[in-house]
């Protein structure tokens, strides 16, 4: 035990140091070269990933089920990795004239900013429901940058204590804050008390305070948190999402803002809530699959009345 407890400070050191090596290489190249390293790798580790591809196919059988061909799934799968390595490269590549090469990875304007002004003018802040989708940190810096609302996003602390600041500080470079998933809920609602924006991602699996709802048919352990404070405060929730093109860059949605019904059932409420946030979620991957981080677990943690019963091998 002692060994092991003497290895991880180690391990962390030799991945931070591998981390400022690579972000070394990185920030010189132009756009487009980054972009084709990214599919390069992406492809790379398609073909030789082994227990997160299976788990991404787990998962694609779960969405699609036979109305689409292997084939075609694991084209969706090899495109999910290309996304996911181009997006980490653009992130070590932008923190260098970071302003500027957001921007430049951003087509044209975001559409739905009126309807994030309107939602605004309600004095109640904003929950941005989002998901492990396209570049979802781009899209984060390039909302810090548009200076509309402030935001936070709650995010789970590294394991890596030296990653976990240098993804801490890159991740408010354009003003933005971070609040970690261990943390007291009252900062959540102070930032809404303020009019601020608070981005929630809801497409992992949850294994503590979770509830269950359907995602693609199949019960899914999902974050209460969202719609229990939407429905305490009355802050609107609206989507935010960021669409990949073809060149290697994306376009941004904010909105359509989500409408809901308060009942007297408070319980019942929160169940369905969070089963529309899902829907919503479920509708973009249904549309689009391969910017969908899909290799995630996301069916892990199974009902009671499943218990014992494993989705993944």
């Amino acid at each position: 035990m002692h060994e092991i407890k003497t290895l991880k400070p180690t391990r962390h050191l030799l991945e931070y140091i591998l981390f400022k090596i690579l972000l070394f290489l990185v920030q010189p190249l132009p756009q487009q070269t980054v972009v084709k390293m990214g599919r390069g790798l992406g492809r790379l580790v398609f073909h030789f990933s082994g227990k997160r591809k299976r788990s991404a196919i787990t998962n694609l059988n779960i969405i699609f089920a036979d109305s689409k061909s292997q084939d075609d799934k694991n084209e969706i799968i090899q495109k999910s990795y290309q996304n996911l390595a181009v997006s980490t490269l653009q992130c070590l590549w932008v923190t260098r004239d970071t302003e500027n090469r957001v921007r430049s990875l951003i087509e044209g304007e975001p559409t739905g900013l009126d309807l994030l002004r309107q939602c605004l003018k309600k004095n109640k802040g904003i929950f941005f429901l989002t998901a492990h989708y396209g570049n979802w940190e781009i899209m984060g810096l390039l909302h810090g940058y548009l200076g509309i609302c402030p935001l936070s996003s709650i995010v789970r602390k590294l394991d890596n204590p030296y990653l976990d600041i240098a993804t801490k500080n890159f991740r408010s470079l354009s003003g933005n804050k971070i609040l970690y998933r261990d943390e007291s809920p009252l900062k959540i609602v102070r930032e809404i008390k303020n009019n601020g924006s608070v981005a929630v991602m809801m497409d992992q699996n949850t294994a503590k305070g979770a509830v269950f709802v359907d995602f693609f048919g199949k019960k899914a352990a999902t974050p209460r948190s969202l719609a229990l404070l939407s429905h305490r405060t009355q802050t609107p929730i609206l989507p935010l999402f960021c669409h990949p093109t073809d060149k290697g860059t994306y376009r941004i949605e904010y909105g359509p803002e989500i409408l809901f019904e308060k009942s007297d059932n408070k319980k019942n409420d929160i169940l369905e809530w969070t089963q529309q946030c899902q829907l919503f979620i479920e509708n973009v991957i249904r549309e689009n699959p391969s910017p969908w981080m899909c290799g995630h677990r996301r069916w892990k943690t199974r009902p009671p009345e499943e218990a014992g019963k494993k989705v993944y091998t």
